[in-house]
């Protein structure tokens, strides 16, 4: 099977779990991230795959099979349908290379059930947070239509981000957050709050 790159919007991403959810007999709990969910909530217009995490390992493995059962190819964490669309599914609190806080699932929203299959959608802090940490140019670009349309806290989202960082990965996280805060702002004509960018840069010499 081939994936067609083909992005789809939040309409064709709820028709397909429409269609896989006949074949599921059990509970399953779909948290949607990065371009996902901000489909989902209408944040940008499609997403060219579709991320979700399973937090219950009983439920991942059960997913995993129905997948396999309607003849999905596996590749990785990536399941590819008949009609070539990327489905990517990660599990635990591992979130596409970012390990989140324990309570991002507490902190999710609930969207809507389509049969068995609940929908969630992470924070749309934790979905800053899990995108900054990978910080291409596709995810500054969905951070910055988030804190176009929707008040996020930046102090607080910081604070979390530091958090989160503390026990995810590597010595760079205060660049990429500033590279956020400082430069990207700068680019965006967006507000500088000098004061918390001033505390972010002293961060390294704790």
């Amino acid at each position: 099977m081939t994936y067609n790159e083909r992005e789809i919007n939040a309409e064709e991403l709820f028709e397909f779990m429409e269609s896989i959810s006949k074949f599921i007999e059990k509970e399953i709990k779909m948290y949607a991230l990065g371009g996902t969910a901000l489909t989902i909530l209408n944040i940008k217009k499609s997403t060219k795959d579709i991320d979700v995490n399973i937090e219950s390992n009983t439920e991942y493995e059960y997913i995993c099979k129905i997948f396999s059962n309607l003849g999905f190819e596996r590749n990785g964490i990536r399941w590819i349908t008949q009609e070539g669309l990327a489905f990517d599914m990660f599990h635990g609190s591992n979130i596409m290379g970012t390990e989140l806080l324990p309570d991002c699932i507490d902190k999710s929203k609930f969207i809507k059930s389509f049969g068995n299959i609940k929908i969630y959608t992470l924070s749309l802090e934790d979905i800053i947070i899990s995108k900054l940490a990978r910080g291409d140019s596709r995810d500054f670009d969905d951070i910055k239509r988030i804190l176009e349309v929707e008040k996020i806290n930046l102090r607080k989202l910081v604070q979390r981000y530091k958090e989160t960082m503390e026990v995810s990965v590597g010595a760079d996280y205060q660049q990429k957050l500033l590279d956020l805060i400082e430069i990207k702002f700068k680019e965006w004509k967006f507000s500088l709050d000098n004061d918390l960018i001033d505390e972010v840069k002293e961060w390294e010499s704790k």
